[in-house]
């Protein structure tokens, strides 16, 4: 329906604290909890898709907003979790609550604290018996401060983790979708050059796609899908040009949508492999590593479970054109958007998932406007496959040496009126 390989799946810990007694009583791990044992899990601690509240971490402890308010957790408690969920990678403990008007102290603090937290789930991790076959991802902090990141990741590069996460840039949420490479290109590079080009590196945050072919080309190995959860409830529809296969095919004025070729399946293999060369040891059904790093998305948990909302908020034409206006949303269209009504095209005649192959624009515009659950379901669908279509032609674009082209082609902005 989404896609026919397997991918990561992301689960925050602030999504699923709630569920931590049932897990424990279930004794088997998140994934057979919830059904997806053969899918590899990664465990965060935040949600990137919801604001993160500012100022509540303390000395020893980190707060979480799970569906039944605040938690505070110290590293055994968030160890206890971890050991219930039994996760293939899961995110250390850490203080990531620095912004770019964090002060010199604030980001002193998330560095010292995150380190003591790291150095304390280490000690657990390695104690730990079902934890043997799961892979610790340390924490990269220090805010905007060159200093600060450059501390960070010398200790970092000595540990004994499988990788690492490079936090402490944004609050999570849509915000994160305006932040542009030259707003986090310096504290990105002085966190990567001391950092081992062989270990795993995820970046979470609602990054546009521009932004997240320049992280690649920075260095960056994986990403989640909190953009597509963005953009699904605000209406949207992705339409950038996400591969360089396709530039031929013909378009309309009312469908000048691109994408991959639709695929047959025969030669899709579960492809999972997103980890770097590491002494860690994953469970073979779960991976397939290669001598090279590749790049992947990282596939977000089901949000309907979370959600309160009987679908996004339908916006008017006039607020939809003044917020892509702000927010130069040049890679979707605002199915909330009247001129959409009697279109009868799919969203992107280039994509192949069940969305474009079964519906229309002004079936999913009527669903908005009735704010009826399967208009957001319908466009998760598409956003989701087509973002993982994006994924792999960087994928394909790294292995040929065209990343550039693939650049030029996000980069376009298309006339969708």
């Amino acid at each position: 329906m989404v896609s026919k390989e397997q991918h990561a799946l992301h689960i925050p810990i602030s999504t699923v604290a709630h569920c931590h007694e049932a897990v424990v009583a279930f004794g088997k791990g998140i994934a057979d909890f919830i059904g997806l044992k053969e899918y590899l899990t990664f465990c965060s601690i935040h949600d990137p898709a919801a604001v993160t509240p500012h100022g509540f971490n303390e000395r020893d402890t980190v707060s979480i907003w799970s569906r039944t308010g605040r938690k505070q957790l110290d590293p055994d408690k968030y160890m206890d979790m971890i050991e219930a969920f039994q996760p293939d990678m899961y995110q250390s403990l850490c203080d990531g609550d620095t912004n770019p008007t964090s002060s010199k102290k604030r980001v002193q603090k998330s560095i010292n604290r995150s380190i003591a937290f790291l150095e304390k789930c280490l000690e657990r991790h390695e104690k730990s018996e079902v934890l043997k076959e799961s892979a610790i991802l340390g924490a990269v902090e220090g805010g905007y401060s060159i200093e600060g990141r450059e501390d960070s990741a010398k200790y970092l590069a000595n540990s004994s983790v499988f990788g690492y996460v490079i936090d402490g840039l944004h609050s999570n949420g849509p915000d994160v979708e305006q932040l542009t490479i030259e707003d986090v290109k310096p504290v990105l590079e002085a966190s990567l050059k001391h950092l081992p080009n062989d270990k795993f590196r995820v970046l979470q945050g609602c990054w546009n796609p521009e932004t997240v072919l320049s992280m690649v080309e920075l260095g960056m190995d994986a990403f989640d899908s909190s953009y597509v959860y963005t953009v699904t409830e605000r209406g949207g529809a992705l339409i950038f040009q996400n591969s360089i296969k396709n530039l031929d095919i013909p378009s309309t004025a009312t469908d000048v949508s691109y994408g991959a070729e639709p695929k047959d399946g025969s030669n899709l293999k579960p492809d999972t492999s997103i980890y770097a060369q590491s002494s860690y040891e994953i469970p073979e059904k779960k991976k397939r590593i290669t001598d090279d790093k590749q790049v992947t998305s990282v596939v977000e948990e089901d949000k309907s479970v979370e959600s309160e909302t009987q679908g996004p908020i339908v916006e008017s034409p006039e607020d939809t054109k003044s917020q892509t206006t702000s927010l130069n949303r040049k890679y979707e269209i605002s199915l909330a958007d009247k001129k959409y009504a009697e279109d009868f095209t799919p969203l992107s005649r280039s994509c192949s998932c069940l969305t474009c192959k079964k519906h229309t624009r002004a079936y999913i515009h009527h669903l908005l406007q009735t704010r009826e659950l399967l208009g957001p379901v319908l466009l998760t669908i598409h956003n989701l496959h087509y973002y993982m279509e994006f994924f792999k032609g960087i994928r394909e674009a790294l292995k040929s040496n065209t990343l550039d082209s693939l650049r030029k082609c996000v980069s376009e902005e298309k006339d969708t009126s």
